[in-house]
């Protein structure tokens, strides 16, 4: 439900669970009859009151007959016990620790500044409930009568009128049932939990009790007023027809129905009347003078207190108000103060505790303890967890939506700070209120009752009741139970029905509260708030148009619009073209979508024209923002045009709408024009240098304006000309660039960088220039270019500028190497360079040239021998010196000269010694490796044919270094074509010794010793022996060309790894 937004103001905790004195232990306390002045003055009161109803919808309960007992308190609360004649307990829980109810801290403002408030700011605070008054038969009814009490249930409500007539309505208001039971008015009214039964109390002591659907009815007579009645939980549906009562007489009674009739039981009595009675579940709960005691329904066992205040009203003046929130909490409300107190159950204690708990000095009232029987021990107790003090008396109480619902009956502060006068008057002009108050003692909301003749009421003509109804959710698409409350006054009934979340919505949208609606609805969500009726779109546009033309908050309205509006083009037109008839175009723009949803493109066309007329800054940065094709370029630019002339903002808008249109060539020259930032960055991006090849001087000039300086080290311009030499040829560039030398220098030398060829037209040139900006690249460049510059032309430049070590390289380089020498003995004086030139020319003519020079100078003597000691003979330099020339530094350097001397023996010495070791070592490792064995059994192979070596005729093998071994007679064929395979071989067991020696006579594999003995003395024999040596010879020159083909396997292996 929507609630008011309203201060705390009236509710304030006085005791909870951290400061409220909770009494753990369970405590007898037997009430104490009250003396008989009182007894007779209550009775006199009691006469003369009005009748009044409690605000009970629950049922109530029995009670026993205690005896009188004395209870002793010491200063540190504890109660002592006392025991029963009937065992029947109760728990005093008062307390001395609290706070006196009219201490009241500054909390707040004083209720004159209340009254202060203005109406207009009451006006517009949004009420709790709907109301409306209960019509129909009530109006005849009350035309002739005024309510004395009244009860409601699901389906009817019940009245009881001062004449005693009851009266059953429907909850409409139509008259059902009426019964005349009573003489006198009727005190208190209720319905059963079932709602079939209604039963009556009234001052005639008459008790009646009747169903609504049947005959069946029950009238007692106890001859006293009786002022409460509460019917048993399910009293249709039970056979018992239990209830109890109470009244003036000071007796709850507990009635029950058995075969017999009725048995009657006395549950309590002796502590004044018996003022309200609530019964629900299990517990029966009963107001009298003392406080308020609760009672077990089945065992009539009382298990606690909760005193009365002592500053609180009588109760024929402001009435008790009980109320069962729960199975176990009761709301107690008495005068200005509410208690909430909670029925706890507790662990039984062990004997070693209660030992432990009994005092070891002996009082007063452990001896009263010690003599009285052992009562029996309390499974629960009560305990108070809360008491709140109100600004207010209360008339009525109940509990709904997480909160109580009071009914406030308000009077001035010094009536409630002084509860003892004998009439209470009502504060003028203030009508009674219905307020919530959550568990924290905070007002959420309230609602004033609109009574006719208010003033004429006191507060015990008012009552109050709370129900539940069915609606219909149109949200849950469900009948759901709702609550509902009764307010009634001798005269009135007040409906009073919480305001839902539609209605809450409806209010503020009635009041122009917009924001909380869309925020309430944003809550809810689109399906549930379509539901309740409401169009969030719509509400939204209400919003902003509120916003508009009512509050005049542009800016709130523009920040709104991407968050209401959304993607809906029509209203996004709508308020686009509503700003702007405001003059509201600064603070529309930043807020203007472009795209998700693209509006139309008029509306992008007024936005700008807008601009053009009254901030052309901004023009140009919403230009630069939105895309080209969201407006009319043409018209656009057609309009800028019109007022552009010496703008240079309007310039660059025009600038801007080619670039959004397009055609950077044509905004390049706006922007040229304007000496724009962005022009190299334009160039750049679209290759447009072509456009401006005639302008270089412009771009020059913008360039070093950009720059802040006349010569730029770091040029815009240059690289995109080198990069771009196709666009602006090199002649035309260097041609421009004329009356600016600087970026003549800047514009070569990035070409010479990037290719040297591309200047060599201009290589004599570049001399000029380095030698003016760039000294130290100058040398570098005459010498790797000395082929294209002129070298009289660079030499008169060097020579006019005094560079001497570039003159010196150019004499060197045209052969005028003297000339040189003089130039660095002469003009530089440079003994290390003079020395590093003639080293470098390796010219003995030049080492005389400067051996003269230097004889009668004792610093380049010094220096000759200090850095060319090892380049020419030191007495060459020595024997020349004059007789008598003082050499400052003669002897270091002399003696750096013998360590010069003497380090170069050494090294050459070592370098002697290494090489020969290492000479040695090669030679043993060819030794070794020609006098290694080499394997051979009957399992190798030949490598080419891949058979047996070893067969049992003679076969010529041949065996080399890298351990494959072949038959001669494969290797042969092998000298003109190679086979094209090979496999390894399994190594072969021969020796060597033989291979070397024939190695030796130029023979590889022929030996008269291979042969066997047979064929050696044959051949000896048959052959002639200069044919012999013939076939010898050529068998020998064959056998030395086959050693020289080397290894045919290891050969194709290193063909292969050439070939990958």
């Amino acid at each position: 439900m929507g609630f008011s937004k309203r201060k705390k103001r009236h509710s304030r905790a006085l005791q909870d669970n951290n400061s409220s004195p909770k009494t753990e232990d369970a405590k007898i306390q037997e009430p104490a009859c009250p003396d008989p002045p009182q007894a007779s003055e209550a009775l006199r009161r009691e006469e003369s009151c009005e009748a009044s109803a409690f605000p009970s919808l629950i049922t109530a309960a029995p009670s026993h007959e205690n005896k009188r007992l004395d209870v002793a308190m010491d200063e540190s609360n504890d109660v002592s016990t006392a025991s029963s004649s009937r065992s029947s307990e109760s728990k005093d829980l008062s307390s001395p620790t609290v706070r006196p109810l009219h201490e009241k801290a500054d909390t707040g403002p004083s209720n004159e500044a209340l009254e202060t408030i203005s109406g207009d700011e009451e006006a517009y605070e949004e009420p709790a409930f709907h109301t409306e008054f209960l019509k129909s038969s009530v109006t005849d009814i009350l035309a002739r009568d005024s309510i004395s009490s009244m009860a409601v249930s699901l389906h009817h409500i019940a009245l009881g009128l001062q004449s005693g007539m009851i009266f059953v309505l429907s909850r409409t208001g139509h008259l059902e049932k009426g019964f005349q039971v009573h003489s006198a008015p009727v005190l208190d009214i209720v319905f059963d939990s079932t709602g079939e039964f209604v039963g009556s109390a009234g001052m005639d002591g008459i008790v009646m009790i009747a169903a609504l659907s049947s005959s069946e009815q029950y009238e007692f007579n106890f001859h006293r007023p009786m002022r409460s009645i509460a019917l048993e939980p399910q009293f249709g549906n039970r056979s018992s027809r239990a209830f109890v009562c109470g009244g003036m007489s000071g007796v709850l009674v507990h009635r029950e129905k058995r075969w017999f009739g009725y048995k009657e039981t006395v549950l309590h009595n002796g502590e004044g009347p018996i003022w309200a009675v609530a019964w629900h579940g299990r517990w029966i709960a009963w107001a009298n003078d003392r406080g308020v005691r609760v009672i077990e329904a089945s065992t009539h066992e009382i298990i606690a207190l909760v005193p009365a205040s002592p500053n609180a009203p009588r109760p024929e003046l402001v009435r008790y108000s009980l109320y069962w929130r729960d199975l176990n909490t009761l709301l107690i409300a008495q005068g200005d103060r509410i208690t909430v107190a909670s029925i706890k159950s507790r662990n039984k204690a062990t004997e070693d505790e209660v030992r432990a708990a009994t005092p070891t000095v002996p009082t007063i009232s452990g001896l009263v303890s010690s003599l009285a029987p052992a009562s029996r021990d309390l499974h629960e107790y009560v305990q108070v967890i809360d008491i709140f003090q109100l600004e207010c008396l209360v008339s009525g109480i109940a509990w709904s939506m997480d909160a109580m619902i009071t009914c406030a009956y308000l009077v001035d502060e010094t009536e409630l700070a002084s509860m003892d006068s004998e009439t209470l008057q009502i504060r003028p002009h203030q009508s009674p209120e219905i307020r919530l108050i959550n568990r924290h003692g905070e007002e959420l909301a309230s609602h004033v009752l609109d009574v006719s003749d208010f003033t004429r009421f006191h507060c015990n003509d008012y009552h109050m009741r709370a129900s539940l109804e069915p609606k219909w959710d149109p949200v849950l698409q469900e009948d759901v139970l709702s609550p509902v409350f009764f307010v009634a006054n001798p005269k009135q009934i007040h409906v009073l029905r919480p305001r839902n979340e539609r209605d809450h919505i409806q209010w503020l949208l009635e009041h122009d509260e917009y924001r909380e609606a869309l925020e309430a609805l944003e809550a809810l969500g689109s399906g549930p708030a379509a539901a309740l009726g409401f169009d969030v779109a719509a509400v939204g546009r209400d919003y902003l148009t509120h916003l508009i033309h009512d509050l005049h908050e542009y800016t709130a309205a523009a920040q709104l619009f991407p968050l209401l509006l959304r993607s809906d083009v029509a209203a996004w037109e709508h308020f686009v073209f509503l700003m702007l008839d405001h003059g509201q175009v600064k603070t529309l723009l930043p807020h203007v979508p472009i795209k998700d949803p693209e509006l139309g493109e008029v509306a992008y066309d007024m936005i700008l024209v807008h601009l053009l007329r009254t901030d052309e800054q901004t023009l140009l940065m919403t230009l630069r923002t939105w895309p080209g094709h969201v407006y009319s370029t043409q018209a656009v630019a057609t309009a800028i045009e019109d007022q552009a002339r010496n703008s240079r903002v309007l310039l660059e808008c025009l600038a801007q709408l080619f670039l959004a249109n397009q055609m950077p060539g044509k905004a390049l020259l706006y922007l040229l024009r304007l000496r724009h930032s962005s022009v190299f960055e334009l160039i750049r991006e679209n290759d447009l240098l072509i456009d401006v090849q005639h302008k270089i001087g412009a771009l020059v000039e913008l360039d070093q304006e950009l720059a802040d300086s006349q010569e730029p080290q770091n040029s815009a311009l240059i690289p995109l000309l080198v990069r771009h030499t196709h666009s602006v040829p090199i002649q035309r560039a260097v041609h421009q660039f004329e009356p600016y030398p600087w970026y003549q220098y800047l514009y070569l030398d990035a070409l010479f960088e990037k290719d040297p060829s591309l200047v060599v037209p201009y290589a004599n040139r570049l001399v000029r220039l380095y030698s003016d900006y760039a000294y130290p690249k100058l040398m570098p460049f005459l010498r790797s270019m000395s082929s294209v510059y002129s070298f009289k032309e660079a030499y008169n430049v060097c020579e006019e500028r005094g560079h001497v070590p570039e003159m010196v390289f150019l004499r060197g380089r045209t052969g005028d190497l003297p000339g040189a020498l003089n130039l660095i003995l002469e003009r530089l004086n440079d003994v290390e360079m003079a020395i590093e030139f003639v080293q470098q020319q390796d010219d003995a003519d030049l080492w005389n040239i400067l051996l003269a020079h230097s004889c009668n100078k004792p610093d380049y003597v010094r220096g000759l021998l200090e850095h060319a000691g090892g380049e020419i003979d030191p007495v060459r330099i020595i024997r020349p010196i004059e007789y008598g020339l003082v050499i400052p530094g003669l002897r270091p350097a002399l003696m750096k000269t013998l360590k010069n001397f003497h380090m170069q023996h050494s090294l050459l010495s070592g370098g002697m010694t290494v090489l020969m070791n290492h000479t040695k070592e090669l030679v043993y490792r060819y030794q070794s490796v020609l006098s290694a064995a080499v394997p051979c059994d009957a399992q190798a192979v030949c490598t080419v044919c891949e058979a047996p070596l070893l067969q049992d005729f003679y076969v010529p093998i041949v065996l080399f270094l890298c351990m494959h071994a072949a038959h001669l007679s494969c290797l042969q064929p092998q000298m003109e074509s190679h086979p094209s395979h090979a496999s390894p071989m399994e190594p072969v067991t021969l020796s060597t010794t033989r291979l070397y020696a024939d190695s030796r006579e130029n023979r590889i594999g022929e030996d008269s010793t291979m042969l066997y003995p047979q064929e050696r003395e044959s051949f000896s024999d048959e052959k002639d022996p200069t044919l012999d040596l013939l076939q010898r010879s050529a068998q020998t020159r064959q056998h030395q060309h086959l050693a020289k083909q080397g290894c045919p396997t290891c050969a194709k292996e290193r063909a292969y790894c050439l070939s990958d």
